[in-house]
């Protein structure tokens, strides 16, 4: 027996109305988008994909079984139907016919080849974690068992379906997200991602790529619904802030700033006194990571003393400048999630009380440090972040603190394997719910955990969280999770995300993600705009 929750009787009527677009619109004959990048993108796979600019990449070259339109509104995408067991536990997708760019069929077992290649025991994909839901997901990635035994099975060319571990209220969400993207079966076989002439199944295709110049995308005439793509080409330029920005003023950019680059930081506020300036709540927290098994920071005291030392608002009002809020929990107050404060805001009083005791009690391990060092990405606005908390943590522990920055892959890569002391961080939610950021430390071994903090008891919460079919009680569960992590500490939250961002007023039908991606599949350029 199977029925539809009332989301999918939203959805089952969409099916039938099919996608609307307005046929009025008024756009230039040939239309070519350009938009400042700070750098190339870190992969083309989105197995593999973990930073915004490549998530914003992957929405214009592949589409997964849901998508988000330019509305915010979760609507079907390759998937035309879906039903839901009466136990919530298994989903049924019936895939329309669609092609792949290099025009070979896209089927459903590209779907599931893809979502099993991702759990491989011997693939490391930093977001495996999210299909754990799967049945049997979990064990298949510990190599505890046969992908035989994974509830992902493609039962004909056009049907995928897929059984649940438990219940989980935003799966149909995750299936529009850059994991659970399908990938090309030239890609699959691949032992590393083929960057050069990867093919995608989205609304646009690669077209170049000139490395640390230029990324260019062209429309996908094989796409399913080419017709509501006005959009010709896209390029990224990548380029350093302030060239950016004279570009931009020059009129040779459509789009500089968030989300695939930043807005010179001494520029935000004049910009802002203009009216030029685009502001949108993001959500994401930015926080300093502690390396919970590298001393110092192996002491939890330690890292509630820096935590409680930071000035926040000094920070947002004199360094970031763009509507950021200080963050005093990790999980930003626009998910509607039970809001606590941790703590208070620069509390120097307490900080240096904790830092007295931590000293105390690990003077040895502390005692041999020659310095602690801040380990950040290179670029305007984390130097800036940088310097400044350098300055508050100086000043409250009269410690002699080091920055360092490096190239985001150099930066990264010292951070998975361990090789740092803290960091300057930022994580932005993958889907709208909770459990996004608190997923990210269930264990010391989750691949986006970079603290390698762990704790027994908020892990258990987790797992008790998935289990619970009353959504009052799941929050409850997973704010009392939250509670113990702001207590442990492996983060140190600094602000609430806020998109900063410059574009021509000629471009319309941008769908800009709270959670941070562009999709331009609806995107066009009105004629009338002067």
């Amino acid at each position: 027996m199977s029925r539809y929750t009332p989301l999918f009787l939203i959805l089952h009527a969409l099916f039938y109305m099919g996608c609307s677009h307005d046929e009025t619109k008024k756009t230039t004959p040939s239309s070519s988008f350009t938009i400042a990048s700070i750098d190339d993108p870190h992969t083309l796979d989105p197995r593999l994909m973990g930073d915004l600019s490549a998530t914003t990449i992957s929405h214009m070259l592949f589409e997964g079984l849901m998508r988000t339109n330019a509305n915010g509104i979760l609507e079907p995408a390759i998937a035309n139907h879906v039903t839901i067991s009466e136990d919530l536990k298994t989903y049924t997708f019936k895939l329309r016919p669609s092609e792949w760019s290099d025009g070979t069929p896209l089927t459903a077992e590209d779907f599931a080849e893809t979502w099993l290649s991702t759990l491989a025991p011997n693939f490391l994909a930093r977001n495996a974690y999210q299909l754990f839901m799967i049945k049997g997901a979990k064990q298949f990635k510990d190599g505890l068992i046969s992908k035989k035994l994974v509830g992902v099975k493609a039962t004909s060319p056009d049907t995928l379906v897929v059984e649940l571990e438990h219940p989980t209220p935003y799966f149909l969400e995750l299936t529009s997200c850059h994991f659970y993207f399908p990938v090309h079966p030239e890609t699959r076989s691949e032992s590393t991602d083929k960057e050069d002439a990867i093919i995608g199944n989205g609304p646009f295709k690669q077209n170049r790529w000139e490395h640390r110049s230029v990324f260019e995308v062209v429309k996908n005439p094989l796409y399913w619904d080419a017709n509501a793509v006005h959009l010709d080409t896209i390029t990224l330029q990548i380029l350093d802030e302030a060239t950016a920005l004279q570009l931009f003023k020059a009129g040779s950019l459509s789009w500089v700033g968030s989300p695939l680059s930043t807005l010179p930081q001494d520029a935000v506020a004049s910009l802002k006194q203009e009216g030029s300036l685009q502001i949108l709540p993001g959500a994401g927290t930015h926080w300093f990571r502690f390396n919970t098994e590298r001393p110092p920071f192996t002491s939890e005291k330690l890292r509630r003393a820096f935590a409680l030392a930071l000035d926040r608002q000094a920070i947002v009002d004199h360094v970031t400048q763009g509507n950021q809020r200080p963050a005093i929990g990790i999980i930003p107050p626009s998910f509607g999630f039970n809001h606590q404060d941790y703590y208070k805001d620069h509390d120097i009083e307490q900080a240096q009380k904790l830092f007295k005791e931590a000293v105390e009690e690990n003077w040895e391990s502390i005692a041999a440090m020659p310095q602690v060092t801040l380990l950040y990405a290179a670029n305007d606005r984390n130097h800036k972040i940088a310097q400044a908390v350098q300055h508050q943590w100086n000043q409250a522990f009269n410690i002699n603190l080091l920055i360092e920055s490096g190239e985001q892959k150099i930066v990264t890569d010292r951070m998975r394997s361990g090789k740092y002391q803290m960091s300057v961080g930022s994580w932005y939610a993958d889907i709208l719910d909770p459990i996004n950021f608190l997923e990210i430390f269930q264990s010391r071994d989750t691949p986006t955990n970079q603290t390698f903090w762990h704790n027994g008891a908020y892990t258990a919460l987790l797992e008790k969280s998935a289990l619970e079919q009353e959504p009052k009680n799941r929050l409850k569960t997973l704010n009392d999770a939250e509670k113990i992590l702001m207590e442990g500490m492996p983060v140190a939250p600094l602000f609430y995300s806020a998109f900063n961002y410059l574009k021509t007023d000629k471009i319309k039908g941008v769908y800009f993600s709270p959670l941070g991606y562009l999709d331009f599949k609806q995107a066009f350029f009105d004629e009338d705009v002067q």
